[in-house]
């Protein structure tokens, strides 16, 4: 009797082992599994940051491409309009020029005396003047 006491203490003990080893692999294995979850949802997580970040850099960027874009934009029409003006200014100068000439010319003299002639029929005294009529066709 003894020995059956042994046997079943033995088995007994044997029973809760097993148990025990089940129950420390169950808790091990959720364990395991817990922190496979964390890692996945801490990757996860990562993931959504790393998402993030490139969205607001592409934002960024696109900004920053427009604003500059707009700036080149705006230089290259300032530049047109400035070479416009140039040109512009160019033909004011060459016009002045010309009006200069032709009022040096119209302050001389001989253009007074020739003005006077042909337009008011002016002349010098001592000087006759002859009009040609011309012949009338009948």
């Amino acid at each position: 009797m003894a020995q059956d006491y042994f046997k079943e203490d033995i088995l007994q003990n044997a029973i809760s082992n097993r148990q025990r080893e089940r129950r420390e692999a169950r808790e091990a294995l959720r364990a395991k599994k817990e922190q496979q979850e964390k890692k996945s949802a801490e990757a996860a997580l990562r993931a959504k940051r790393r998402r993030r970040m490139l969205a607001l850099t592409i934002l960024v960027l696109i900004v920053v491409a427009v604003i500059f874009g707009q700036s080149v934009f705006r230089i290259i029409e300032l530049k047109r309009q400035k070479e416009a003006a140039q040109r512009q200014l160019d033909k004011l100068r060459e016009r002045v020029e010309q009006l200069e000439d032709e009022l040096a010319r119209v302050q001389t003299d001989e253009y007074i005396e020739q003005q006077a002639r042909t337009h008011l029929r002016m002349i010098f005294p001592g000087e006759t003047v002859y009009i040609l009529v011309p012949p009338q066709e009948e």
